[in-house]
């Protein structure tokens, strides 16, 4: 009995000799990698990319003024999209239409390291602080649609240019469906300042073409909410309004809504928008009161804007205005375009 006893505690020994082994390297099996990292030049690569050496996946923002504006989910599914080809990582940000979260985003870009921010401003002015502080950190920052001075390239479409186009092509269709003569109302924004050029150049294109026109209405209506409801009170005052220009296309939208609702479906009434979305394309196709948009092609500028980002990182700032081209859509060349449902 006593040397079953004595081989039994041998044996319990050295089971717990092989088992207090097996727990230490277990525990420790996470530090091995260590030397690996080293020999790599200490880059640390992200989860599951297989990058090449002393490279890692680059990182950009884009923040952008308001996605409740359709133009700017479609530039930033443009600057999405172009980043997933390139295998760039890239966080959107959502200015809400108020400069203060657009500060916020700068400071924690900042703050992050981000390897290039994309903006599309609230306020030009009240950014200018944000993006020198991202420049002097080693960041290259570039302005999409207007310019926060200090950035590195500006990507644009000149707002009193774009504005006119619209204005003319209502004026044009005040001269031959309504004899030169109607009463107009004017959709702008004046609260980002820039886009107070814009207002100027629609008004400006319509009376070009048709100086007889009244403008009896000039408001401000950056989205399809307030375009519906600026169009319900300038059509209480003036119930004879036929023509509608917009500096975008939600505020037409809106405006559209409005003049279907109180039966202003007709052949004389004129609806214009800017930036070519697909909704507003969808309406003009149809054939009815919303008649013409401006093309400024959000979608490719989104790509254009990363593009220019990636040549700024590389080669230094860019001095000249890099332009967007744009072309009225009408009934003419709707049939241009591929239609969404």
């Amino acid at each position: 009995m006593k040397r079953k006893s004595l081989l039994l505690a041998l044996l319990l020994c050295t089971i717990l000799v092989f088992t207090a082994c097996g727990s230490k390297e277990d525990v420790q099996a996470p530090e091995e990698p260590e030397p690996a990292a080293e020999e790599g030049g200490g880059e640390e690569q992200p989860e599951g990319e297989a990058a090449p050496e002393g490279e890692k996946k680059l990182k950009i923002a884009y923040t952008c003024q308001d996605l409740t504006n359709t133009y700017f989910v479609d530039v930033a599914n443009g600057v999405k999209d172009r980043c997933e080809e390139l295998g760039i990582e890239v966080n959107i940000l959502d200015g809400r239409a108020d400069v203060a979260n657009q500060i916020t985003a700068f400071e924690n870009l900042t703050a992050e390291g981000i390897d290039g921010i994309i903006v599309s401003p609230i306020d030009q002015t009240a950014l200018e602080p944000s993006v020198a502080a991202a420049i002097e950190a080693g960041i290259p920052v570039i302005s999409g649609n207007q310019l926060v001075e200090g950035s590195q390239a500006f990507v644009t479409v000149p707002e009193y240019d774009y504005g006119f186009a619209i204005g003319e092509e209502a004026g044009k269709w005040i001269k031959e469906n309504l004899d030169g003569k109607a009463k107009v109302a004017i959709f702008d924004y004046p609260e980002l300042e820039s886009i107070i050029d814009r207002g100027n150049g629609i008004e400006e294109g319509i009376l070009s073409v048709a100086p007889d026109a009244e403008i009896v209405a000039r408001q401000s209506a950056n989205s399809t909410e307030k375009g519906m409801a600026n169009m319900e009170n300038i059509l209480q005052a003036n119930p004879d309004v036929e023509v509608v220009a917009c500096v975008n296309d939600a505020g037409a939208l809106g405006a559209y809504e409005a003049m279907m609702a109180a039966g202003k479906e007709s052949d004389r009434v004129f609806i214009g928008g800017l930036d070519a979305i697909s909704e507003a394309l969808n309406k003009i196709n149809e054939g009815g009161i919303f008649r013409a948009t401006v093309d400024i092609q959000p979608y490719e500028t989104g790509k254009l804007f990363v593009d220019t980002l990636l040549e700024v990182k590389e080669s230094g700032p860019i001095e000249d205005t890099i332009v967007i081209p744009m072309k009225v859509v009408n009934a003419s060349n709707i049939g241009d375009y591929t239609l969404t449902d």
